[in-house]
């Protein structure tokens, strides 16, 4: 039986590890990581590890799903234009078990902070 279970959140040293593989992976780029997070068992996969937990029957010898990292990540031409990529890291075997260039023309995802009207955080639209 692993030491996590497989709905736990990923942790620093799993983040690590899936970085150090995906920077073997590309060993001459430039790499610019947009996140890294557990991807979730299949759900059959899922299904017998919960059934066993629940009945009590898991052990040293059941089978616990595999923790995979989903990475998503963009590699930098000479170009200078990011070329956006999505890898799955087996963190166990400390390899990549799928790979996709997405594109360039793939932008990351923005964030917007907008303050509430009546907050103590409000500021003035013109500000920005």
């Amino acid at each position: 039986m692993s030491s996590f279970h497989p709905l736990q959140s990923i942790s620093a040293v799993e983040i690590e590890t899936a970085r150090n593989v995906i920077l073997t992976f590309h060993d001459k780029d430039v790499i610019s990581f947009r996140e890294v997070f557990i991807q979730e068992p299949r759900k059959a996969e899922l299904r017998r590890f919960l059934d066993a937990e629940h009945i009590g029957g898991l052990s040293s010898a059941s089978a616990d799903p595999i923790r995979l990292a989903k990475c998503q990540y963009d590699v930098i031409g000479v170009d200078k234009i990011p070329y956006y990529h999505e890898a799955t890291v087996n963190l166990k075997a400390g390899k990549v078990v799928e790979h996709e260039v997405i594109g360039k023309e793939t932008q990351p995802a923005l964030t917007l902070y907008v303050a509430m009207p009546g907050s103590t955080d409000e500021c003035d639209a013109d500000t920005f």
